[in-house]
C-alpha cells in the first residue's frame, strides 16, 4: 500500500512539474545515505574523486559521470572532483559539464563540487561550482593564486563560505595551498570542512593547516582525507580505483585546558553516557587541548560544551585574538 502511495505521489510531481527521470523519483528512497538523526554528533560522508586534471572533455566526463554513480550508490552527501578534471576548454555556468553533473547531484540527492575552466564575459577563470542536492548551482570558488603559465584571470571576490544542510564548507584549489592567508580566512568563516581540489597531492602542509586551524580538509589530488587531529584518516572506503569515501563527523570539537578544568570535570560527571574524550595531554601531542566526541544519538558534544560555558578551542582562540588586539590599540595591559 505504502509503496502505491508513493507511486501515486510520483504521477502527481510528473503532472505538475513535466517529465521526470524514473531515477530522479526514487533516488531519495534507494540511496543509503546516513541518518543523521540516529547518530551522534553531526555526521557526514564525503568522497573525493581523484580522477586527475585536464585530459580529452568526454572521455574524462564520462569517468567522472562513472564516479558519481558509485559515489551516489554509497551514500555520500558531498562529492569533490579535481581541478578542471574535463579538460581546459571553457564554458559558461550553467555550461555542458555542471548541467551533466547536475543530473547525478540530483539523482542521488547530493552536492557535488565540479571545477571547471569558466568562461565569464570575457574573462576566464579556474573555478569550482557547488551544484546541491536538487542539481542546482548553489555558488563557485574562482581560484585567487592562479598557477604560473595557466593564462587565466585571478579571482577578486576571495574565500567563500558555503552553507549547506550539513555544515559550513570552503573550497580552495591546487596553488592555493602555498598561501596561508586562504587558510586562515577558512578559520575566520568559521568552516568545517575545506575542500581541496588539485592537480597533485598536497603534502604534509594540509596536515598543518588542518590541525592549526581545527578543520577537516577533503583534498582531492590524492584522495588523503585529513582530519581535524591533522592526521591522515585511515578509515576510508575505496569503492573504486581512485574514489576515497570518509565519513566525518563535523561535532567533533577541541577545547583548551585554560579556564576550563573544573567545567569539563562536572560536564564529564553529569554526561558520561553521551560524551567522551577522544584525546587529550599526552607524550605524543603536548598541546593541552581536550578533543570531545559525543557518543550518543541525538548528541552533540559542542551544545554540551555550550550548557556548561566550555568554549570551544576555535571560539577561545578567535575571542582571545579579538579582546588582545582591541587592547594593543588602546594600549592597555592584559
Amino acid at each position: 500500500m505504502r509503496t502505491f502511495i508513493a507511486y501515486l505521489a510520483c504521477l502527481l510531481i510528473a503532472a505538475l512539474a513535466g517529465p521526470v527521470c524514473p531515477q530522479d523519483v526514487w533516488a531519495a528512497e534507494a540511496v543509503p545515505q546516513l541518518d543523521r538523526e540516529k547518530l551522534p554528533g553531526r555526521q557526514v560522508k564525503v568522497a573525493a574523486i581523484c580522477i586527475g586534471f585536464g585530459g580529452k572533455r568526454e572521455a574524462k566526463l564520462k569517468l567522472a559521470i562513472e564516479h558519481l554513480h558509485t559515489a551516489g550508490k554509497n551514500g555520500v552527501d558531498i562529492a569533490c572532483l579535481p581541478e578542471e578534471f574535463a579538460g581546459t576548454e571553457a564554458e559558461p555556468i550553467p555550461g555542458p559539464t555542471t548541467k551533466a553533473v547536475a543530473k547525478l547531484a540530483r539523482q542521488y540527492n547530493m552536492y557535488v563540487i565540479c571545477p571547471i575552466r569558466e568562461q565569464a564575459g570575457d574573462k576566464q577563470y579556474n573555478t569550482a561550482v557547488l551544484i546541491d542536492r536538487k542539481g542546482r548551482v548553489a555558488g563557485y570558488y574562482r581560484k585567487i593564486f592562479v598557477f604560473w603559465g595557466e593564462g587565466l584571470h585571478v579571482s577578486t571576490e576571495g574565500v567563500k563560505i558555503f552553507e549547506t544542510d550539513f555544515g559550513r564548507i570552503s573550497i580552495l584549489t591546487c596553488f592555493d595551498l602555498n598561501f596561508a592567508k586562504l587558510w586562515r580566512q577558512c578559520d575566520a568563516l568559521d568552516v568545517d570542512i575545506v575542500f581541496w581540489p588539485s592537480a597533485y597531492g598536497g603534502g604534509s602542509p594540509l596536515n598543518a593547516y588542518a590541525i592549526l586551524y581545527h578543520y577537516y580538509i577533503v583534498p582531492v589530488g590524492a584522495g588523503n582525507i585529513i582530519d581535524i587531529t591533522g592526521k591522515t584518516l585511515e578509515n576510508v572506503e575505496k569503492p573504486r580505483p581512485k574514489q576515497f569515501i570518509a565519513t566525518l563527523d563535523l561535532d567533533r570539537t577541541f577545547a583548551h585546558h585554560d579556564f576550563n578544568r573544573k567545567k569539563v570535570k562536572k560536564m564529564l560527571a553529569e554526561h558520561s553516557d553521551e560524551i567522551e574524550v577522544e584525546r587529550n595531554l599526552s607524550d605524543e601531542d603536548l598541546a593541552p587541548w581536550w578533543l570531545f566526541k559525543a557518543v550518543r544519538p541525538g548528541v552533540s558534544a559542542r551544545e554540551l560544551l555550550k550548557k556548561y560555558e566550555i568554549e570551544t578551542l576555535r571560539e577561545y582562540q578567535h575571542r582571545s585574538r579579538k579582546q588582545i588586539n582591541k587592547a594593543r590599540k588602546k594600549g592597555k595591559r592584559i
